[in-house]
């Protein structure tokens, strides 16, 4: 448990786990969230309150908190739609990971010719590159 969720057993400071919680239909509280700096946080923290259960009453706020972070839950419960939430953001934050670290390639035009090159291209594939355009 971090510094700031044990302000409430429906908060988290976890941004995935709080549009986890919206799509499956739980409600922000009427005062949504608080940024939060100070002794001990190293940088600017978000926390998001949430309304105790969905509209409907069928999902509990405090069982998913619970859930996001325990692998027997997700095993248990592969098909359920928080389930898949969960992954589909975790996924994206692997392939934003991913694009990250990653080197960009440069796209060279000249007299009508593109070439895609590696911004950490030896000094020499550059030169081969640039003269075929």
């Amino acid at each position: 448990m971090n510094a700031v969720s044990h302000l409430s057993s429906t908060a988290t400071s976890n941004t995935c786990l709080a549009a986890a919680l919206t799509a499956v239909g739980i409600p922000l509280s009427d005062k949504p969230f608080v940024r939060v700096v100070g002794d001990g946080i190293q940088a600017e923290r978000v926390v998001w309150f949430f309304e105790p259960q969905s509209a409907d009453g069928k999902f509990q706020t405090k069982e998913f908190i619970q859930a996001w972070n325990d692998d027997a839950w997700h095993l248990a419960n592969p098909e359920h739609p928080f389930a898949y939430i969960k992954c589909s953001l975790l996924n994206r934050e692997r392939l934003v990971d991913k694009v990250k670290r990653d080197v960009p390639l440069a796209c060279i035009q000249r007299r009508g010719k593109i070439a895609l090159l590696s911004l950490d291209a030896s000094p020499r594939t550059e030169e081969l590159i640039l003269r075929q355009l």
